[in-house]
């Protein structure tokens, strides 16, 4: 009886230990961040945030994002490659001063990047930004369609923008 009781005291002990978490704060499935579409990256003080890829119909893979630099020191975006493919940008640079984000797509959208793409909704595909200062970063982003939310896409540059067809009127 008394083997008994020491044999189901040792197992709870240990069944209760064994499954524990032992990774506690640094486990990865703790450390997950990505809760849309987009991608998250960081380069010194330079936060990238929801970085995605929404693929038109023209194929044109257009850089979905924004981009904030906690810094006193400024920098600037100074290259995007989409795929390995150099973007084409509605500017030479992108300034990025403390606390005023460069946005790409959007109602406060103040910067527009796009390439020509070979990937299908759903896969991932590499988009590097390259800094004045900062180290570049490369992030893993999801290609979405354009449909649903994506549909109507707002961007900051309309002369980048794909041509819209006029409405037909009877």
């Amino acid at each position: 009886m008394t083997k008994t009781i020491k044999k189901i005291l040792v197992l709870t002990l240990l069944a209760t230990t064994l499954t524990a978490c032992g990774s506690g704060q640094t486990a990865e499935t703790r450390m997950i961040k990505q809760v849309t579409d987009g991608v998250e990256a960081q380069s010194a003080e330079i936060r990238l945030r929801n970085v995605n890829i929404i693929k038109d119909e023209l194929s044109q893979g257009i850089l979905i994002g924004t981009l904030i630099n906690w810094s006193d020191q400024a920098d600037a975006i100074t290259g995007i490659n989409i795929g390995g493919i150099s973007a084409t940008l509605s500017a030479p640079k992108f300034d990025l001063l403390k606390n005023k984000p460069v946005i790409f797509v959007g109602d406060s959208a103040n910067a527009d990047a796009f390439a020509q793409i070979g990937k299908v909704a759903g896969e991932r595909i590499a988009i590097t930004f390259t800094f004045a200062t900062a180290t570049p970063v490369t992030v893993d982003a999801l290609v979405v369609a354009k449909d649903g939310i994506y549909e109507n896409l707002v961007r900051a540059n309309s002369a980048v923008a794909a041509p819209v067809m006029d409405e037909v009127k009877p």
